[in-house]
């Protein structure tokens, strides 16, 4: 949901995997290790998000306020669900996603959640990394389940990587309190993603 590109219109989109893709994962280099959240990782997080453009305008305690209240909570798990990639030569933190779970009709759903990588170091498969981390975790504890993520049209190229992992842009559907802006969120793809990409995106639409 993060790689973010400035002037582009916000609109909700929602993405459904009904079918996960293994042939688009990437297995972690030694150069990098997935570290599990503790209690002395909200900065971390903080920092991460911001550096990928979220929170722009807020201050760090209002960052960090958001994410006691939508992650530190009695039986969320964060330990065991919130992860971070390491660069192993110089420890930094530089990319975050979360397996996280929402409400739908009732049920909880699993969603991929609030990934983020750290400008300097896109386009180097730490997306692709986090992204196999979470759905692996999945697999292993949610076997057969539909998975969900949000996105927006500004991270029009992190939906083209979600969707070689096999999410698909609903036209309808959704969970928790998301709204789905099917319509909208598509006329602004096709202004900037190539052509072949949109084309692509478009003959996977599903309900």
């Amino acid at each position: 949901m993060n790689i973010l590109a400035k002037d582009i219109p916000y609109k909700s989109i929602i993405m459904r995997c009904d079918a996960i893709n293994s042939d688009a994962y990437s297995e972690v280099p030694e150069c990098f290790s997935i570290v599990k959240y503790n209690s002395q990782m909200k900065a971390v997080w903080c920092e991460i998000q911001k550096s990928a453009g979220q929170f722009v305008g807020y201050i760090d305690d209002d960052i960090v306020a958001y994410f006691e209240k939508k992650f530190v909570y009695e039986k969320s798990e964060i330990e065991e669900r919130c992860f971070f990639l390491r660069d192993n030569i110089d420890g930094t933190y530089v990319g975050t996603c979360c397996a996280w779970f929402s409400e739908k009709e009732g049920k909880l759903v699993p969603v991929l959640h609030w990934l983020a990588v750290v400008p300097s170091y896109r386009n180097k498969g730490c997306a692709r990394i986090l992204i196999t981390h979470i759905l692996k975790y999945f697999e292993q504890n949610c076997e057969q389940q539909v998975i969900y993520l949000h996105t927006q049209p500004a991270s029009y190229k992190a939906i083209k990587l979600y969707n070689d992992f096999g999410f698909n842009i609903t036209m309808r559907d959704s969970y928790g309190d998301a709204i789905n802006e099917y319509e909208g969120a598509m006329e602004i793809l096709k202004e900037v993603m190539r052509i072949d990409v949109y084309k692509n995106i478009c003959s996977s639409v599903i309900q």
